[in-house]
């Protein structure tokens, strides 16, 4: 108990200081309950399985008579501090489970009050259906995890593709610390759908730098399933889908929101998102809707590594987005729009006028002894604008239609910084992307054992490229697709099946100067996707599942048509025209265990890919600008294997242990040899502790953990670029809490070292690994501060 009271000081003493000089010098009061004694009390608790004895996460629990709602965290903890009578009612209800409400006494001050759900049998249409979270896990045969709640603003990163990095069978390409973007199972890019507000985003993701343009700050829960997604997602998610899913937009309540921020030390960034919302917006003829707004800025300097910094990779970005919904007793329509902006700087050492300059950078690679915030030459700045509409509509005899309708505008521009061109208000290389879709699913009502969804999509496209240089050409592009899935469940058992027909049409303009020629080009693909899944509950706590997918994506027009300098990546690519589809066939099989204390899961695939598309090494080009590595784009008959496993157990009520394990090959079925740029060997652990709270600080935690990634000895035969393969292992600590009480505002805070012995590394698949090490140790401060009508604890 004196280590635990220790311990306790040394947090507040590390967090409240940082939290006071983030607040205002005069706090507005918060809304607390109203009508009791007039004693100001605090109530807490956790909501449990009392099966499994897990928490139960985003609970709502309800206190009367004040009708103050607060919802429970990732760890099953609930608080509600304010004013509050001698006694009140707690209501905790979940679907799935059978309600409780109890009387609580608080006469004593602060109560602390455990809450155990137990599971509930539902009829629904004469079947008996057993809806909890356990049935869930294990009956389910799609692969994928979860980032939501507490959990997502603990991880919550610089990019969307920091966020997930530590996820199982997740990795990151990455671009400096500004850049970043997931690897799902040894495949990216293209090969991977980016799913925001219901919309598949379109914004040159071929590019390695490309990251998708998405504010971090406005994912309430973010989804990566791995695996051929292609059925739902169209011709093209190979590798898996990013489903980034914003908050529910409030039924009830008056105004509220929330302030979110975080700071880095390394590179000096600071950044804030301010969230509104309601549910109370009058509007002409259609009555009372529900509304958000949300803004979030950044802006960050040169990146430090362990012994020098980074030259010009400092990046500013500035994010909006507002959402109007109403909800009717037909069903609900939403409007979104959203805006993503940022400036990048691009590691400056990377981009060499000649063939002795490239040899000597990547010998003693460009560095500085002083930070600087200066966004110079070469950068790239990146627009993204989203608008989507959503209706969602329950129709006579159960039936559900959900239409969704996008329009992107995507603006990327690259600015070199050699030559005339080095001042030029014009970029060097630029590209805009309209792109207009429409996605709608029926789901049938369930006829029997029997359930479904049948869908048809489309979209527009037309690229233009209003640069100085020559990358790719301008094309348009139509595409379409139907599919239907079915779904048939006894009481162990779950089957499924699933089809789609996809076409896509392109035309490619020509391109005709002085030294690049690009023809013009039409071409078209058609293709069937299918797959069927099998899962069975082996006994009440352990499932077994597998997957068999035939899945198709047609040749980008980057890989058919590529000729110049991205600048982005300081490399010439070079396109093959003759290249056509990649098609695969993928099966995975899944070990679920679902136990009072434990959870695991263990999946093995092989996938067999003909047609596979690279990038392939080849000697540098001399250009105009300077010179650059050079890769062109080849085919080949590729077969990927791996293993994920990822466990977490709650050994007592104040210890939680997590691991998860990555391992992908990679081989040329041609040749026999390993393929490029496949992610190493890579594990997480971590162990969060958590103590006794007080009046000020509730739920606090400390955690450590760390990650180890294997040195990559899997490697093509040859390559004229030296590869940096070396293993490493770096650490983190979390110290942190639900909840802290700091003049009258409720605020979630957390603050991670990582990284914590400064330890240079090279990441295999950063792409300035040919030049300097990766960022060394950091140190973040997150907070989050919901106030209004919102639960101060989500």
């Amino acid at each position: 108990m004196k280590c635990a009271r220790r311990w306790q000081r040394t947090a507040e003493a590390l967090l409240v200081p940082a939290l006071l000089a983030l607040l205002p010098h005069r706090a507005a009061k918060a809304q607390l309950p109203s009508g009791g004694t007039g004693v100001r009390r605090e109530l807490r608790g956790a909501v449990l399985d009392s099966v499994t004895g897990l928490p139960l996460s985003a609970i709502p629990v309800t206190v009367l008579p004040q009708r103050s709602i607060v919802s429970t965290d990732a760890t099953g903890r609930f608080v509600l501090i304010g004013f509050l009578p001698d006694s009140v009612t707690i209501l905790v209800r979940a679907v799935g489970y059978r309600p409780v409400s109890r009387v609580v006494n608080l006469t004593r001050g602060s109560v602390v009050d455990t809450v155990r759900l137990a599971k509930a049998v539902v009829q629904l249409e004469q079947v008996t259906v057993r809806q909890d979270s356990v049935a869930v896990f294990l009956s389910t045969a799609q692969v994928s995890s979860t980032l939501a709640g507490a959990a997502l603003r603990e991880q919550r990163g610089q990019t969307l593709g920091e966020t997930l990095k530590d996820l199982p069978g997740v990795s990151i390409i990455q671009y400096g610390p500004s850049i970043a973007k997931p690897v799902v199972r040894g495949l990216h890019s293209q090969r991977i759908a980016t799913i925001s507000a219901g919309v598949s985003l379109e914004g040159q993701q071929w590019g390695g730098e490309h990251a998708p343009e998405v504010d971090a700050f406005a994912a309430s829960e973010i989804e990566v399933i791995r695996g051929a997604g292609t059925i739902l997602y169209g011709a093209g998610a190979l590798g898996g889908v990013v489903r980034v899913m914003p908050r529910r937009l409030p039924t009830s309540g008056t105004l509220g929101g929330s302030l979110e921020g975080n700071g880095f030390l390394n590179n000096r960034q600071s950044a804030l998102s301010l969230m509104l919302e309601g549910a109370k917006l009058r509007l002409p003829l259609l009555g009372h809707a529900a509304w958000r707004l949300q803004a979030s800025a950044r802006r960050a300097g040169d990146g430090q590594t362990p012994t020098y910094f980074l030259p010009n990779t400092g990046f500013s970005e500035f994010d909006y987005s507002g959402a109007l919904g109403i909800t009717r007793g037909w069903g609900t329509s939403t409007l979104s729009l959203s805006h993503f902006g940022t400036k990048l700087g691009l590691y400056l050492g990377a981009h060499v006028s000649n063939l002795d300059d490239l040899e000597r950078a990547m010998a003693t690679p460009l560095t500085t002894s002083t930070f600087s915030s200066v966004i110079g030459r070469p950068n790239q700045t990146v627009g993204h604008d989203l608008l989507s509409f959503n209706t969602i509509m329950q129709l006579p005899r159960g039936g559900v239609l959900d239409v969704t309708y996008g329009f992107q505008y995507n603006l990327r521009r690259e600015f070199d910084s050699r030559g005339f061109a080095a001042a030029s208000p014009r970029p060097a290389f630029a590209l805009e992307l309209f792109t207009h879709s429409v996605d709608a699913k029926y789901r049938h009502p369930s006829r029997g054992r029997w359930t479904g969804t049948l869908g048809v999509s489309g979209m527009r496209q037309g690229n233009l490229s209003p640069g100085r240089s020559f990358l790719i050409p301008q094309y348009r592009l139509y595409s379409g697709g139907v599919f239907a899935l079915e779904q048939y469940a006894l009481s162990r058992l779950t089957l499924s099946i699933a089809a789609r027909y996809d076409a896509r049409w392109q035309h490619a303009y020509q391109y005709g100067a002085p030294v690049i020629v690009s023809p013009d080009a039409v071409n078209a693909y058609r293709g069937i996707s299918a797959a069927t899944t099998a899962s069975l509950r082996v006994t009440h706590s352990w499932s077994l599942s597998s997957t068999v997918t035939r899945a198709w994506r047609p040749p980008n027009v980057n890989e058919r048509f590529s000729q110049g300098v991205h600048h982005g990546t300081a490399q010439y690519e070079i396109g093959d025209t003759t290249l056509g589809p990649e098609r695969s066939l993928d099966a995975d099989v899944t070990l679920r265990h679902l136990g009072q204390r434990n959870r695991l899961e263990l999946s093995t695939y092989v996938r067999r890919m003909d047609g596979f598309i690279f990038l392939l090494p080849r000697e540098p080009i001399v250009t105009v600008r300077g010179t650059y590595p050079a890769y062109a784009y080849a085919r080949t008959n590729a077969r990927l294997r791996g293993i994920e496993v990822s466990g977490q157990s709650t050994a007592t009520t104040w210890l939680q242990l997590d691991a998860n394990a990555t391992v992908v090959r990679g081989i040329d079925r041609n040749s026999a040899t390993s393929l490029y740029d496949m992610p190493t060997d890579r594990a997480t652990v971590s162990a969060r502790v958590f103590v006794p709270g007080t009046t000020r600080m509730v739920s606090p935690y400390i955690e450590l953990g760390g990650t180890l990634v294997r040195r990559q000895d899997h490697l093509p035969p040859a390559t004229i670029y030296r590869l940096p393969t070396s293993g490493y292992q770096i650490a983190k600590v979390v110290i942190g809490a639900s909840a802290v009480r700091l003049r009258n505002h409720q605020i979630e805070p957390s603050l991670t070292i990582r990284n914590v012995f400064d330890v240079a590394y090279r990441d295999y698949l950063s792409r300035y690994r040919l030049f300097v090490n990766e960022p060394g140790r950091d140190v973040v401060l997150r907070f989050t501060m919901p106030f209004g009508s919102s639960s101060p604890v989500r």
